[in-house]
């Protein structure tokens, strides 16, 4: 029974004919039946020669298979160059700077005009001839008459004369401040030089800015020995373009760490800690207290720069 029930389930199959099976082409449903691939028979038979011959030679992949693209390409190689020697290069760049405040008192002179007693005196006498010269004029029978060379000039104007002559002016002198900032820069590579010098005073600091100049001298460090790692991955492995490819991406992973660093030592900074010296005599952005700000306003560009140029680098590992 079964046996006949499996000859009638094999009897009803219809086999799916050429049109059906092209009507699904990928993932879409053609309505109709599709247009012919070749606009011609000699472009056909051209494509179809093309393809028996890459059998006879092995090859299964199409032209232009992503599988067949290098993994690492020209561009690629010199956008990591390029970031490892500015990586290195920036050792010989400031990578910290603090200044000081100068505070210089100048004078500014102030002058101003001012009468003295004796102006006042005169002014005041001069004020009451006019009242006398007022009065006689307006009694005119009482005056005698004079020649043009009895005639005195007004003393009106004799006390205005007087007044303007009499005048002086007092100069004083202000005292303002004027600040200015002189700053103090360090090099990359100057962290391993000055250490028995700037290394006294951040050593005999906090446990805070003590490891905090550790991670920084090992952030150092990487700047010498991840760049020509880094070179040497691009330039220097062997073996076919994939697995020079999976080398050199395992290699430039480690371009995080400086980065880790970075994070490692900002997290610190917001613990605070004190100096080991008198910063304020020493330098003044260094504030009373180290901290978050602190630790900001002495990085200067070379380090964010080499930061950049890490992140750039491990991103790139991360393409390919």
């Amino acid at each position: 029974m079964a046996a006949e029930e499996g000859k009638k389930k094999n009897s009803s199959f219809k086999p799916i004919t050429d049109a059906q099976r092209f009507r699904y082409i990928g993932f879409e449903v053609f309505p109709g039946k599709p247009k012919d691939l070749f606009k011609t028979d000699a472009e056909r038979k051209k494509y179809v020669e093309g393809v028996r011959s890459k059998r006879e030679k092995g090859e299964t992949l199409r032209d232009q298979c992503t599988l067949l693209e290098e993994r690492v390409s020209f561009l690629d190689r010199m956008v990591l160059t390029v970031a490892s020697v500015i990586i290195f290069a920036t050792l010989f760049i400031p990578w910290y700077s603090a200044y000081n405040e100068i505070v210089e008192e100048t004078t500014v002179a102030v002058q101003q005009a001012a009468a003295t007693e004796d102006s006042a005196m005169v002014a005041a006498e001069g004020d009451t001839l006019a009242a006398a010269g007022q009065t006689m004029t307006g009694d005119s029978a009482a005056v005698p008459a004079t020649t043009g060379s009895d005639v005195a000039p007004p003393p009106e104007r004799e006390g205005v004369m007087q007044q303007s002559a009499a005048e002086e002016v007092i100069t004083s002198y202000v005292a303002k401040k004027k600040v200015h900032k002189e700053y103090s820069r360090l090099l990359g590579i100057g962290s391993f030089i000055s250490l028995g010098s700037v290394g006294s005073y951040v050593f005999s600091s906090g446990g805070v800015v003590m490891l905090t100049a550790i991670l920084f001298l090992i952030y150092a460090l990487l700047c010498i020995g991840l760049p020509a790692y880094t070179l040497y991955g691009i330039y220097g492995t062997k073996g076919d373009p994939d697995q020079r490819a999976l080398k050199l991406k395992k290699m430039l992973r480690l371009n995080w760490m400086p980065l880790i660093l970075f994070v490692l030592a900002l997290i610190l900074s917001f613990f605070g800690g004190e100096y080991g010296f008198d910063a304020a005599t020493t330098f003044t952005s260094l504030g009373k207290a180290y901290g978050p700000a602190a630790f900001l306003g002495i990085l200067s560009w070379g380090v964010i720069l080499s930061l950049g140029a890490f992140i750039l680098v491990a991103v790139k590992g991360v393409e390919i």
